[in-house]
């Protein structure tokens, strides 16, 4: 309020040099004392409004130097006074003011983050408390970009040129999709872990500790990576840094995060589920639940006692045991190997898991109707196929598959496991309450619940379940395999997949009919290359997301692609072929307006750049929500759900966790922890 009161006291100076009568005088100089005592009541009055109960603490943040107020700057609360660790943060508003709603009963440490700041000392406080945070701008630029997001970190590496690649890749945007698709899919490159390794020999050793590292690497071309990377983080030792991001504006200010910590130090939490996509007002204030790829558990938040249960995913086959090592380090020590959950409208979490031993095959394989297109139902056999068609695609192609189905009761707590005579890996529920499933080498799959007695699971999984494949008619082998995203359209419920490779024929999207049981195969035209993550809108527009940096649009109608790059800074010395420095794992499109920000928005995960990117498709303008706290917020699932359509922005909200894969990516180690994204109407909203 200082500098305001200096700008009236230079107003009032210069109107006692013009005025000519003391009276005149006195009226300017008492309009002055009114508006400044005003101003001052005003701002008083509204911290006292956003005081009213004693679940919030509010205050103000201001520079040190001048008393600037800082707008747009994260105040971070944490506690360890509830079951688990809790955390809440908010946006600063013009005026550096900030509440932080709906506080649980402990003892809070309270602190300031934001971009060009260094961070504040830490104020132990009570809810009902009113704060007031003096900050200090950052010593110097590399300071300040210590709390830089990982996509503005890798904006100033400069990639291999063309002419430096291994020739199977036919342009250096293709190469940098590649890149991206391979080294990102597990912790964000520009993470601080990522960026220090001092030369290239240090990032060649650290490729070794894990074989999908190693495999990448070969295949990106070992030395040309290596060497890249090396000066890249010797162009950081010596001083470089990235362009500043832009503080949080507008509607992004109106975010609130509320964070629960869950998990153990080595789990995988790879994506959470609340409701049922297609009603998310089901299971109003319940369990979240996430999937724990790692240590084979189901991990629940309760919210409402900020409480957190587990429960050990069980196998099927007795005697199934395996490992994963990380270079000799024990991070996994999976079996079931849980991914993708996904609730129904009968109170069961869904999931794609390990119930047995990859290459052992069900009995009743071969009795499964597998729809080829072109040639009708064939028996999956060893022996010749009754029809026109070559073997059916899994039985001449070996019966290793990976995962198969189970679900979890979260009334009873018991754990329901089928095989498939697919494999599975994301799912999804179509209108009649059918599981699609994707990622088979040669298939796609669906299994009808309806048709399955859980009581007799042995009996009955067969008979609910059905493969789909296409053959092609040159090899006589199966081309309908793959997709890593799955989506049913609402509209007129065809099975949509998105296959993530960089280019080639396999970038794609695919489709299939089941009222025809055809597929059609949309190739990617550029800039799009390596869709990931697929979703469709109410209206049957299929979006997706890509490793090359882009969000995508697909109409079916007039099978036109439409793409925008997403926001924040593009790699150095990229053109438009390429799209930005972000990854986006996955993407989903909130229907029902789950958020507050309305229907239909679609949600790329900005995974590398800590944010939620919200797309607005009626203005076409991106808003960016960024968690801040802990560094590294790599999500690759989100969800969202509706606990009570009349309760205003305390209703509804977005359920993300995040999945950096280790944990040790994260900024001080932190554990796991679920995420509650909602949007208030302002930043002082109760």
């Amino acid at each position: 309020m200082s500098s305001k009161i200096a700008k009236y006291g230079e107003w009032s100076r210069i109107m006692r040099a013009k005025m000519k009568r003391p009276a005149a005088m006195l009226r300017g100089i008492a309009l002055l004392v009114l508006v400044a005592g005003l101003l001052s009541l005003g701002a008083k009055l509204k911290v006292a409004a956003a005081q009213a109960d004693q679940k919030t603490i509010g205050g103000v943040v201001t520079n040190i130097k001048g008393g600037k107020p800082e707008a747009g700057v994260w105040v971070i609360a944490e506690t360890s006074s509830l079951p688990t660790l809790f955390r809440k943060i908010v946006v600063t508003d013009d005026e550096g003011r900030f509440l932080l709603p709906d506080l649980p009963e402990g003892d809070y440490q309270v602190w300031v983050r934001g971009y060009g700041l260094k961070d504040s000392a830490q104020m132990k406080a009570k809810p009902g408390a009113t704060l007031t945070f003096h900050v200090s701008s950052a010593a110097s630029p590399q300071e300040a970009a210590k709390i830089y997001p990982a996509n503005y970190w890798l904006s100033i590496w400069q990639p291999p040129s063309a002419h430096d690649l291994p020739k199977q890749f036919q342009s250096q945007d293709q190469w940098l999709a590649s890149f991206k698709l391979g080294c990102m899919l597990c912790h964000q490159i520009g993470a601080e872990i990522t960026r220090t390794l001092p030369n290239s020999s240090d990032y060649d050793s650290a490729w070794h500790r894990a074989s999908v590292m190693d495999a990448t690497a070969n295949r990106l071309g070992r030395d040309a990576l290596a060497n890249s990377l090396a000066d890249w983080s010797t162009r950081i030792a010596a001083g470089e840094v990235p362009p500043t991001p832009p503080r949080p504006s507008g509607v992004e200010r109106n975010i609130v995060v509320t964070q629960w910590q869950w998990g153990l130090w080595n789990s995988f939490v790879h994506d959470a589920i609340s409701t049922d996509k297609r009603n998310p007002t089901l299971y109003p204030y319940g369990n979240v639940y996430g999937l724990d790829m790692g240590q084979d558990f189901v991990w629940a938040l309760d919210p409402l006692t900020n409480s957190i249960s587990s429960y050990k995913v069980p196998v099927r086959q007795v005697g199934y045991n395996k490992r994963w090592d990380f270079g000799g380090w024990p991070v996994y020590t999976q079996v079931a190997n849980p991914h993708n959950p996904m609730m129904d409208d009968k109170g069961h979490l869904w999931m794609t898991t390990e119930i047995r031993d990859d290459e052992i095959r069900p009995k009743w394989a071969k009795d499964v109707l597998v729809y080829q297109d072109g040639f009708g139902p064939v028996q999956i056999d060893q022996a010749a196929s009754t029809s026109s068609a070559p073997a059916a695609g899994p039985a001449s192609e070996g019966a290793g598959h990976h995962r198969q189905l189970g679900y979890f009761d979260i009334k009873t707590k018991k754990f329901v496991l089928i095989d498939t005579a697919y494999g599975t890996h994301h799912l999804q529920f179509d209108s009649q309450g059918r599981v699609w499933t994707s990622l088979d080498a040669t298939s796609l799959g669906m299994f009808d619940p309806s048709k399955f007695d859980p009581a007799d699971p042995l009996g009955t999984e067969g008979q609910a379940q059905k493969m789909f494949e296409k053959i092609d008619q040159k090899t006589g082998k199966s081309v309908a395999g793959g997709g890593y995203g799955i989506i049913v359209n609402p509209v007129d419920g065809t099975v949509w997949r998105a296959n993530p490779s960089p280019g080639g024929a396999s970038n794609k999207l695919n489709k299939f009919d089941p009222k025809t049981t055809t597929f059609t195969d949309y190739p990617l035209p550029p800039p799009g290359r390596g869709p990931r993550g697929i979703d469709a809108s109410t209206d049957g527009l299929i979006w997706f997301a890509t490793g090359s940096g882009h969000l995508g649009r697909f109409d079916p109608k007039t099978e036109k692609f439409t793409y925008w790059e997403t926001p924040g800074p593009k790699i150095k010395g990229t053109g438009p072929e390429t799209g930005s420095a972000d990854f986006h794992y996955y993407i989903w499109v909130d229907q029902f307006n789950t958020l507050g920000m309305g229907n239909n928005m679609v949600i790329v995960n900005g995974s590398n750049s800590d944010s939620l990117l919200v797309f607005d498709p009626s203005t076409e303008k991106f808003t960016v929500l960024r968690v801040p706290y802990p560094l590294s917020f790599f999500q690759r699932g989100v969800d969202g759900r509706i606990d009570d359509p009349n309760a205003g922005w305390k209703g509804r909200g977005l359920w993300v966790p995040n999945s950096d894969d280790p944990i040790i990516f994260e900024e001080k180690v932190h554990l796991g922890y679920i995420a509650h994204i909602q949007m208030r109407p302002n930043p002082l909203a109760q």
